[in-house]
């Protein structure tokens, strides 16, 4: 317990760092930490004699994150010597690579025989879609006006879920909700996991984001995203359980002491960016 608290505050500070740094180291650690999750997702489904193709999901990988870092730029942070950077990341663009990367696919399964089976591409595109894609929506968050007050809910989102659900399941949950794939969750946790969510995310919302000087953001909106958050990062968590489950392994990996790989951590991260930025989107920002 004592290495997973020190393991777990100084990733909590290295985290705090980086979103204090300029967009562009964000958008340096979201691809480093996704190849990291990329790799470790590999080792999961070699139990189960699957092989996604590393490579080509290391490139996906760069190439989302770094068309989501030059699209979600404002103009004025946008140099024009990356007008080029403009270019390549346009949908016809984006298309044509996508073209590609399905006829290169396609093309192993064909001329490898055995060595590369229509189940190896189909995990291939679904770590591309699960891992670098989804954790790319903090990108996009941290470069809208204001971003930098947004980002944190993704953090509120996940960490504060998880850390209110684990400590309220000690304490009060007694039914188990998932049991087939995580024997330790109860509805306790979870209950407790989303109402700590939407507490925090409330007096984040009117003490930081609702300070004075700033166009005020009716507090009802923090309670939703809390709220939803809180359940949408329980079914993150879960989802990286059914895959664990699936494939025979307690953990993705032992680069967190304590916490297990980056997957075993970014899990709910994965399901709340995006849902942080299309609620923004849509109904904050508009």
């Amino acid at each position: 317990m004592i290495t997973r608290i020190i393991s777990g505050i100084i990733a909590a500070a290295i985290i705090v760092i980086l979103l204090l740094l300029p967009p562009f180291a964000l958008a340096l650690t979201v691809f480093a930490a996704s190849s990291a999750g990329l790799y470790e997702l590999y080792k999961a489904l070699k139990n189960k004699s699957i092989n996604i193709d590393v490579p080509v999901s290391l490139i996906a990988a760069a190439i989302i994150t770094g068309r989501v870092y030059v699209i979600s730029l404002t103009p004025h942070l946008i140099p024009g010597s990356n007008v080029f950077l403009q270019k390549i990341s346009t949908p016809e663009s984006m298309g044509f690579l996508l073209f590609i990367l399905m006829l290169y696919l396609f093309c192993r399964v064909i001329f490898s025989g055995a060595g590369f089976k229509p189940e190896d591409m189909a995990y291939t595109l679904f770590g591309i879609a699960y891992i670098p894609f989804l954790m790319s929506f903090a990108i996009m968050i941290r470069n809208l006006d204001r971003g930098f007050e947004y980002i944190w809910l993704i953090l509120i989102g996940s960490v504060i879920t998880d850390v209110f659900a684990y400590f309220t399941g000690v304490t009060v949950g007694k039914h188990k909700i998932i049991p087939h794939i995580s024997p330790k969750k109860t509805v306790g946790g979870s209950l407790g996991g989303a109402a700590g969510c939407m507490l925090f995310m409330i007096l984040y919302g009117a003490v930081i984001i609702n300070r004075g000087g700033e166009v005020p953001i009716p507090l009802y909106h923090f309670a939703i995203l809390g709220l939803l958050c809180g359940v949408i990062a329980q079914l993150g968590d879960w989802s990286a359980s059914a895959i664990k489950r699936y494939t025979g392994i307690k953990d993705f990996g032992n680069l967190i002491p304590g916490h297990g790989g980056i997957m075993d951590r970014a899990d709910s991260f994965l399901f709340v960016a995006p849902f942080v930025y299309i609620y923004i989107s849509l109904f904050i920002s508009a």
